[in-house]
């Protein structure tokens, strides 16, 4: 590449760490962000996928606001959870070994490609078909090859993962390590602008921190393509955001050229579709995974038959066959068959009986009862849930059985991630803090660790089942959860808006109008409704709502009617 004379300044020793990539020889900083302007002179000697790059740098940076340096406003907006690594994950799905070869391949081929001129691919499939696994397996392969630029990963449940407001910076931040020269010029530009993430649309600040940093002539072009990776566009609250997103990267990776490939994930729901259906998508550009595929159903049964056999192993050492020993013929067929091409359904099915370990034989039948239904429906995986949850219910004494559906509630609505964070302020007796610990553990088979459920179709499971069960939530579920917390979260100083975002879907029961007639002056009448919901659109959205409309107009009523401080004609509603 030869030598280059760069106009941007290198930020101290390269902020958040390189991964191995940078290799700073000599370094002479003379700058304070926080106090006028500074001069940076250096200079860097960089590897970057195995070519020698030399860069000498020198520059004036503007001062940022007083106590302010760029990269605590940067570090401000980013989502630590959001990375393909973060903590706050856990421990991911990703692709057992030896499944899902043909679409890993297929990645795989497309991201290394040099003269292809699709610079995206959307990966594409209903509830529990792989497509998070797929890109954490792909994540975690480039990363290895230190070819992974960004990783972003979506997340309903989370509040600052269902929506695109720290999607920049949460990006920038993992370029800064990943791509050498880019710390510089983010930080130059936050500089320059520190009111950037405020003042400034999605599509300016993706402009200005991504593509044009790595469009700039100081930055080396890889030599092999860098990956970025983004999934779950549909765990995006707002369809709105949905859109801005996807236009923004599909009109960037033109910009970027093959430098830079896009691998996106989402169900195929009707708004995304349509983005890339307006964008003109070519076909070799997705891949959808179908239900019915037989090479799914192939990965699915080989999935099946190497956790089961590790399963039977374990519980019986002393055998040599533990294969045809157990289970018995038929079984593993019959599960391929349950799971309608949902990875989710056999991984729960294997996290199920690796929790009940102690009598793995008497855990496959429980999972076996299920009912027998054509192959592309979902009432299998409701019927695993159902049997699952059935289980959980006979483990408590009934009086405290309502616990149970107290807690699905408060998950589904986004209350709650650990009980020690706000359940147990409902239920604030000792006794009952420790049952709803007790609980969410047996639910870790479906709920994951710390109460974040796994995957949507669990939820739907609640909300839209395929056939009537005792633990679906409707209507007056909501409001009553609602005139239950409601006056705790007021006395906590917790964010009451996650519950009033459900105030379109609850009943108006007395219960839930006697609680918003009974709130502080004002504590509705300055909270804009409809702008602040994050969850609008979310399962409810139209296509199998149980809410009648009567009740969404009359909590209507009662709200403008509270507002205008007529909370006695609102108990007329009801009375």
């Amino acid at each position: 590449m030869g030598n280059r004379t760069s106009k941007v300044a290198n930020p101290q020793q390269n902020t958040s760490g390189s991964r191995g990539r940078a290799n700073n020889d000599t370094t002479n900083n003379h700058y304070d962000h926080s106090h006028g302007n500074s001069t940076v002179s250096s200079h860097n000697r960089t590897t970057y996928n195995g070519s020698t790059h030399h860069t000498y740098n020198t520059l004036i940076t503007p001062p940022a606001p007083a106590g302010r340096p760029p990269i605590d406003i940067l570090r401000e907006q980013v989502c630590a959870g959001a990375a393909f690594d973060s903590a706050e994950r856990g421990d991911p799905p990703r692709c057992h070994p030896e499944t899902r070869t043909a679409v890993l391949s297929s990645g795989r081929q497309w991201v290394d490609a040099l003269n292809t001129l699709c610079f995206f691919m959307w990966i594409t499939g209903w509830a529990g078909v792989g497509k998070s696994a797929i890109l954490q397996t792909l994540a975690e392969e480039y990363q290895e090859k230190m070819r992974l630029a960004a990783s972003f990963f979506f997340f309903q449940a989370s509040h600052n993962r269902n929506t695109i407001s720290g999607f920049v910076a949460t990006i920038a931040e993992q370029l800064m390590n990943s791509v050498p020269g880019a710390a510089e010029i983010i930080l130059h530009e936050i500089a320059k602008n520190p009111n950037i993430f405020v003042n400034k649309s999605f599509r300016s600040q993706w402009q200005t921190l991504i593509i044009n940093t790595l469009r700039h002539p100081t930055v080396p072009r890889p030599m092999a393509p860098m990956l970025i990776v983004i999934d779950g566009v549909d765990e995006i609250a707002s369809h709105k955001e949905q859109r801005i997103l996807l236009e923004t990267i599909l009109n960037s990776a033109l910009q970027l050229g093959p430098s830079y490939k896009f691998l996106i994930a989402s169900r195929p729901e009707q708004q995304i579709e349509g983005v890339f259906a307006e964008f003109g998508i070519p076909e070799e550009s997705k891949i959808d995974l179908g239900n019915s595929s037989s090479s799914t159903k192939d990965d699915i049964r080989l999935f099946l038959q190497q956790s089961l056999s590790r399963i039977h192993q374990t519980d019986n050492p002393q055998s040599t066959s533990p294969t045809a020993a157990w289970p018995r013929p038929g079984i593993i067929d019959r599960l391929v068959n349950k799971a309608s091409g949902q990875f989710v359904y056999a991984s729960t099915v294997i996290q199920f009986m690796e929790s009940h370990d102690d009598d793995p034989e008497a855990a496959l039948e429980i999972v076996m009862k299920g009912r027998g239904v054509h192959a592309e429906s979902f009432k299998e995986l409701d019927s695993l849930y159902l049997s699952l949850m059935e289980r959980v219910q006979r483990s408590i004494q009934k009086e405290n059985q309502h616990l149970l559906h107290h807690l699905l509630v408060c998950i589904y609505m986004h209350l709650v991630s650990k009980v020690e964070d706000g359940v147990h302020l409902l239920h604030p007796d000792e006794s009952n803090k420790n049952l709803l610990k007790n609980l969410l553990r047996k639910l870790e088979p479906i709920l994951g660790t710390n109460g974040e459920y796994r995957h949507k179709s669990f939820i739907e499971f609640l909300v839209q089942p395929s056939a009537p069960h005792i633990f679906a939530i409707n209507s007056w579920h909501i409001s009553a959860v609602i005139s239950l917390c409601l006056p705790v979260f007021l006395k906590n100083n917790k964010d009451k808006g996650p519950l009033l975002c459900f105030l379109e879907w609850a009943s108006p029961t007395p219960d839930l109008v006697s609680c918003l007639s009974k709130m502080p002056e004002g504590k509705l009448a300055d909270w804009r409704y409809k702008e602040g919901c994050k969850n609008s659109g979310y399962l409810w959205d139209g296509r199998s709502s149980s809410m009648h409309p009567i009740f969404s107009t009359l909590i209507y009523v009662v709200l403008s009617m509270y507002i205008s401080n007529l909370s006695m004609v609102a108990f007329s509603l009801v009375g």
